[in-house]
């Protein structure tokens, strides 16, 4: 049997197994107690993304997939967008859901003691509740994983190694193509004010950087009195103004604004950079012995 048939017959019968019911009805098992998947709102800037990287492949894609001193680029960037980045958000979409149906079934235990008819005007905190502080820890460092290693996917396009998403306008403004860098340093400032809980900055330190340096940071403390039941303080501050935020509410907020910044960053790479190749393709067609693009 020749190596190129051999090849096949190990192709087919893998297959074979791969389609056999058993093991799809163990695959689909596995799924069911171990999976999670983006819903269906979050995954359209990453489906942009892949159909753009592929669909016709960028004359650049093109170029670093050839080059085997270049094709880690491509990696970097490729996985970085729709793997690391999408799985991280994952990771982040995951805990807030965690932290949505503990917090949900925590006040809807409590109230059901009626508690509150017997304070008056006090106000007492109730109980452990680790598990809502371990969740939300957990949520802030995805969060803050996720926009580093966006940055870093990003930076691969400039064939650079980089990975702080606080300072990549200061890495953006050195990089050529100038205007594909520019758009993205341009959406990092209107979003990066959202980001301040896992970006220190200015001598103020994110909660980020409390709980991975510093100290535990708490998801609040349960509090009841005659108004009801509400988490108070934790790293977001809650209910310190009389505000009756839920923490789902507001983690609810911040995982839209993230997703909304990857994938307003993902459109504006891919006109940019569709741009970019129309016209350094121009050029290069009007002056062919033009090196330096």
């Amino acid at each position: 049997m020749s190596t190129d048939e051999g090849t096949q017959k190990f192709l087919s019968e893998s297959l074979t197994r791969y389609f056999d019911p058993h093991f799809q009805s163990c695959m689909a098992a596995i799924k069911t107690i171990a999976g999670h998947e983006l819903h269906e709102k979050y995954k359209t800037g990453f489906l942009e993304f892949h159909r753009y990287i592929t669909n016709p492949q960028p004359d650049f894609i093109t170029k670093l997939r050839s080059d085997p001193k270049k094709e880690h680029w491509y990696h970097l960037m490729v996985n970085g967008v729709l793997g690391n980045v999408q799985r991280s958000f994952s990771c982040v979409l995951y805990h807030q859901g965690r932290l949505s149906n503990v917090e949900a079934e925590l006040m809807t235990a409590i109230r059901g003691y009626n508690l509150h008819d017997k304070l008056g005007a006090a106000t007492m905190g109730l109980g452990d509740s680790s598990i809502l502080d371990f969740e939300y820890q957990a949520y802030v460092l995805a969060y803050r994983r996720c926009l580093d290693q966006f940055a870093g996917a990003m930076a691969a396009f400039f064939k650079n190694k980089y990975s702080s998403f606080r300072t990549l306008p200061a890495f953006l403004a050195r990089r050529k193509p100038e205007t594909v860098a520019r758009l993205i340093s341009d959406i990092h400032g209107k979003y990066v004010e959202h980001f301040e809980f896992v970006l220190s900055e200015g001598g103020v330190t994110s909660v980020r950087d409390r709980l991975a340096h510093y100290e535990f940071v708490p998801a609040g403390c349960v509090n009841i009195s005659a108004r009801g039941v509400v988490l108070v303080g934790g790293g977001e501050n809650l209910n310190l103004n009389g505000d009756n935020s839920s923490l789902t509410e507001i983690l609810s907020k911040k995982t839209d604004i993230l997703y909304e910044c990857i994938a307003e960053i993902i459109q504006s790479f891919i006109q940019s950079t569709s741009k970019w190749e129309v016209s350094k393709g121009e050029r290069e067609h009007h002056y062919p012995m033009n090196k330096s693009i």
